[in-house]
């Protein structure tokens, strides 16, 4: 059973790379250009980083992706749980 679904984020490719080992962990990733795939077992999660280019927000330039996420042999509730700990530690914050 394969579950995918996508997500605009507000992040840089560089930014995104380098927050996702703590978000993934203790799995790992193999990267291939805009492609992330962690195996977990006999499961796999494929993530893809697609360019949306610059959105305008007054005088702010934020930087767009939009992040598919393909989980390949996960249950939906794996999906969650995995999904809950991903967001969780690459949440972003303003201040100093």
């Amino acid at each position: 059973m394969t579950i995918r679904f996508s997500r605009e984020m507000q992040i840089t490719g560089k930014e995104f790379m380098h927050q996702l080992p703590a978000a993934i962990e203790p799995l790992t990733g193999t990267i291939n250009g805009s492609q992330v795939v962690i195996r977990d077992g006999g499961k796999r999660v494929t993530i893809t980083l697609i360019e949306e280019g610059v959105k305008h927000l007054g005088s702010l330039d934020l930087p767009m992706k939009e992040v598919v996420f393909e989980f390949d042999g996960y249950l939906e509730g794996e999906v969650e749980e995995f999904m809950t700990k991903f967001d969780t530690r690459t949440v972003r914050t303003g201040g100093d």
